[in-house]
């Protein structure tokens, strides 16, 4: 009888890690396949609507990307291609911290080796003093690339040997609409990165589109700070804030003339208001030595 209970006891915690460990599998195969590689998304390099025109979104940031001009040179683009879908008025107009814009990418499926195609737009950037793979991905691109596509779209280059003055491709992660999607009226898939404080529903209220467009798209395994892929027809149109514009060159040379002028004056009137002091000062002082010898 207790060799029985005990055959029955082992019997069960058998099977008990059985199913635990084979649902755990299955768990851990389903996140695998729906985490995005950290390498880049895989394209087909014969898929037809490749390349393509699409946007990244991007959020200014201080200090170095507090400007279109800044901003427009990181992307290789003009101001006014940032400004004008982003719904800024002037391409001259200065940015708050976090403020919202589109910028134009042109996305290609590129060929990396004989095996291996990603969908990136190739970026040239230029090493400065204290830049790694690392920090020009999350600080300059804000995470719409990563490090380890770096290192793979720019093999050549040794992570730990950059020198100032170095060109490399920093490649932002992007797709194209495949034929079924175009047919949906899905014209731009906007490169996005999420942010901690997001979720899916909110990144669809933002570009007026349904939750389950994001998903199908992408899958429902988003991390922060992951780039996702917005389906939509046309851009939103972005709120954005109201900035008092910058003065422009020819406004701040005669700002500079007005003050110049005001300083000349106001020393004029000084150095004669010291004349005047001086001489009446000496006038009462001669009074004064003519009625002592008068006296």
């Amino acid at each position: 009888m207790r060799n029985k209970s005990q055959c029955l006891s082992f019997s069960f915690l058998f099977f008990f890690f059985f199913f635990f460990f084979f649902f755990f599998f299955l768990f851990s195969c389903h996140q695998s396949q729906a985490q995005p590689s950290t390498t880049g998304y895989t394209c087909s390099a014969n898929q037809t609507t490749y390349p393509c025109r699409t946007y990244a979104f991007y959020r200014a940031s201080a200090p170095d990307f507090l400007d279109l001009a800044s901003i427009a040179d990181l992307f290789s683009v003009s101001r006014r291609m940032v400004s004008e879908p982003s719904n800024i008025s002037s391409p001259s107009s200065p940015l708050i911290q976090n403020q919202p814009l589109f910028v134009p990418i042109t996305c290609s499926c590129n060929t990396l080796n004989p095996s291996y195609t990603i969908s990136f737009a190739n970026l040239s950037y230029t090493i400065k003093s204290g830049d790694t793979f690392y920090s020009v991905s999350t600080n300059n691109y804000q995470n719409l690339t990563t490090y380890q596509s770096v290192e793979v779209a720019n093999p050549a280059f040794v992570p730990t040997k950059l020198e100032v003055g170095d060109v490399l491709i920093f490649p932002v992660f992007c797709k194209c609409p495949d034929q079924t999607q175009l047919r949906n009226r899905v014209n731009y898939l906007v490169s996005y990165v999420l942010q901690p404080s997001e979720n899916l529903s909110s990144v669809a209220s933002r570009f007026g589109i349904e939750t389950q467009a994001i998903i199908d798209v992408n899958g429902n395994n988003i991390r922060p700070f992951d780039t996702l892929f917005v389906p939509v027809a046309r851009l939103p149109e972005l709120k954005q804030p109201a900035v008092a514009p910058s003065a422009s060159p020819s406004q701040k040379t005669e700002r500079k003339g007005v003050i110049t002028g005001l300083s000349i004056g106001l020393g004029i009137c000084g150095a004669s208001l010291v004349l005047v002091l001086v001489a009446g000062v000496g006038i009462i002082c001669s009074f004064k030595h003519i009625n002592l010898f008068s006296d």
